[in-house]
């Protein structure tokens, strides 16, 4: 009887061990979330920044970086697929030694929140990710101009986006020597994200600029109403997607975009 017993055990714990290895398994940790593309719905804070390079009239070139702060939130499509929608809760603008220009908080409030579809599946080195934002025009309607950027204050379709008493969206610069100055704008540009997981919760990649036009419609000194020419710079451009169930207003954001994506 005892040896039937010890030959009864023997065989279960072979068993046991056959199937370990035919069918592996890894613990999951209490509280952790599962791994792969499936896992990717939830609440994010973005950080996207764009480079160019502008060339102004009568103040030269200057290279500068555009840095949005944005709350996101990734969910499942009805159909399939994934929509994601953000909203930005800050802008700012670094740029080389001469002209500054400031970003105000009444252009970021205006900025409409949007959504639009994002690719997630599973890869070769983890989740990969695409975003097609879809044009944004800042400033102005485009079913009253057919999409293009209004040329004049009062052309047709022009808004006061801002609500500052100006035409278009307003930002202000300073430069040496001339002193600050207000520029009454308009935008339209079309932004593609692609990217991939570089760690849990955190995907990183670059940013795809189908398009970007600005426009100055006018200014305050009349004197800075002019329309700089300006170039998109991809190698300079990208963005970081962090996981932030607990960041769920732009006052948290701002206070927490150092921890999130490093001091810049």
């Amino acid at each position: 009887m005892e040896v039937s017993r010890k030959r009864a055990t023997t065989a279960a714990g072979v068993g046991a061990v056959l199937l370990a290895a035919l069918f592996p398994w890894t613990p999951v940790r209490a509280g952790e979330p599962p791994r792969g593309a499936g896992a990717w719905s939830g609440a994010y804070a973005m950080e996207l920044r764009l480079a160019s390079a502008t060339r102004i009239p009568l103040l030269g070139s200057q290279r500068s970086v555009t840095t949005s702060l944005m709350l996101v939130d990734v969910e499942r499509a009805p159909g399939g697929g994934w929509t994601q929608r953000h909203r930005v809760c800050g802008v700012r603008v670094a740029g080389s030694a001469g002209m500054r220009m400031t970003v105000p908080d009444a252009f970021v409030r205006s900025l409409a929140v949007r959504r639009y579809p994002a690719v997630l599946a599973d890869g070769a080195g983890g989740v990969r990710y695409t975003a097609d934002m879809g044009v944004e025009a800042i400033g102005y309607d485009p079913a009253a101009t057919g999409g293009a950027l209004p040329r004049h204050a009062d052309d047709p379709g022009v808004r006061d986006s801002d609500r500052d008493g100006s035409p278009g969206a307003t930002v202000e610069i300073r430069v040496p020597a001339a002193g600050r100055a207000r520029l009454f704008i308009v935008q339209r540009s079309h932004l593609v994200l692609s990217g991939r997981e570089t760690a849990p919760d955190r995907i990183e990649g670059g940013v795809q600029v189908l398009f970007s036009e600005q426009r100055t419609l006018g200014a305050d000194p009349a004197f800075f109403a002019r329309t700089p020419r300006t170039r998109a710079e991809p190698s300079r451009s990208g963005f970081t997607l962090v996981r932030a169930p607990s960041v769920r207003s732009c006052e948290d954001l701002v206070r927490e975009s150092g921890r999130l994506f490093g001091e810049s």
